[in-house]
């Protein structure tokens, strides 16, 4: 259950013209943590164009008036807390509203009225007339794409266009939270999606990581913001170095398998920002900046690229910078190398555990705890190989 130190107020929902709610809700901004980036394909955005000319859109938009909360955040918190910091820049961004459902459509929107998406080419039809259901026929032609070149009728008719809007005059990051997981109950969220609108350290580390690494996470993933899938490859990134493999002096180390559940468990716990940043930050930046040069360099070889930027391979790479490698360019290098070689071996390694032997390519496919097994002792292995070379030299 959310405990609520603002409780959120939600204001009678009405239907307004489209042109109406794009005058009225200015200065909007999605954040983040509650949104799902912008996706639309030029394919979607014509089948809502054309659903607008045939009045037929469905959904609701949801607005948080910004100046509102934080009057009634001020009442409820300090200044150095994260609701109140949350807001606060919002207002000194010059933010108005909010957008918690509708951010595609309300960008769709945003760019037909002022001519920034052409219309493509062809002949439409639209109602013109709501209440009798008249049909009439226009045609867009070459040159003459923008919303304001379309017949005065047509531009009026879209304008007039209603839709729902619900305000909220009141609420914190918890209610906001619990309001974007509520609209979204109806839609497939995927785990990474939930996590990132918590209301807890590692959703903030993660998200300012992804904004600082999202060069790497482009050549890593493809289109990574959608469905966060490049947030998702951090946080197996995380909980690999936090928990998948643990050395313990003088004991055997630890392994953890790492799944949602895991997962979920990291964003509930304390997060060591001093270390996050120092290790894991520091690392996956350092990669970010090696691993053009490494494909540049051709350092595995012709074709290099789809070996240097796979997955697992970075991982493995973040891994043994945050246990010891030397962080250098060329001692990188030699890692990777080394545990490429590996990879590319068939042979096969027992695990203390109940689990047919696998070989190291295996283990980098999956993330249960004999793949840690095995993913260590290689990994360790390479370490101590690499440091000792580069000591000597």
């Amino acid at each position: 259950m959310v405990k609520f130190r603002v409780a959120p107020i939600k204001g009678e929902t009405k239907m307004q013209e489209l042109a109406y709610l794009m005058s009225k809700f200015k200065k909007v901004v999605a954040p983040k943590r509650c949104q799902r980036p912008l996706c639309w394909s030029h394919r979607t955005k014509l089948k809502f164009f054309k659903s607008l000319l045939m009045n037929r859109v469905e959904g609701t938009f949801i607005f948080i008036d910004i100046h509102s909360a934080f009057e009634a955040i001020r009442r409820e918190y300090h200044s150095n807390e994260k609701s109140y910091i949350f807001f606060e820049d919002l207002i000194n961004a010059n933010y108005r509203y909010i957008v918690i459902d509708g951010n595609n459509r309300y960008h769709f929107l945003e760019d037909l009225f002022s001519d920034q998406w052409l219309i493509p080419t062809g002949e439409y039809q639209y109602i013109s007339n709501t209440t009798t259901g008249k049909i009439e026929t226009f045609e867009v032609l070459p040159r003459k794409r923008k919303f304001s070149d379309l017949p005065i009728k047509v531009q009026d008719a879209i304008k007039e266009r209603c839709s729902p809007v619900s305000p909220y005059s009141q609420l914190d990051l918890a209610g906001l939270a619990d309001v974007f997981t509520n609209v979204n109950s109806g839609v497939a969220l995927n785990r990474q999606e939930l996590r990132n609108v918590m209301d807890v350290d590692y959703a903030d580390l993660v998200r300012e990581l992804e904004d600082d690494i999202m060069p790497l996470l482009n050549q890593l993933i493809d289109r990574p913001q959608l469905g966060l899938t490049g947030q998702e490859f951090i946080v197996d990134c995380i909980d690999f170095v936090l928990n998948g493999i643990i050395p313990t002096e003088g004991q055997p180390s630890k392994h953890n398998a790492i799944n949602q559940g895991t997962k979920d468990e990291l964003y509930n716990s304390a997060a060591d920002s001093d270390y996050f940043y120092k290790m894991i930050y520091a690392n996956l930046k350092l990669i970010q900046d090696y691993l053009p040069r490494m494909i540049d360099d051709e350092i595995l070889g012709q074709g290099n690229s789809r070996k240097v930027k796979r997955k697992s391979a970075v991982q493995n790479l973040l891994w043994m910078m945050c246990n010891g490698l030397d962080a250098s360019y060329e001692s990188c290098v030699a890692a990777m190398q080394q545990t490429e070689n590996e990879y590319s071996s068939n042979y096969q390694y027992p695990t203390s555990y109940q689990a047919d032997d696998k070989s190291f390519r295996e283990s980098c496919g999956g993330l249960n705890k004999e793949c840690m097994q095995i993913r260590e002792r290689i990994l360790t292995r390479t370490i101590n190989s690499v440091n000792e070379s580069y000591i000597n030299v």
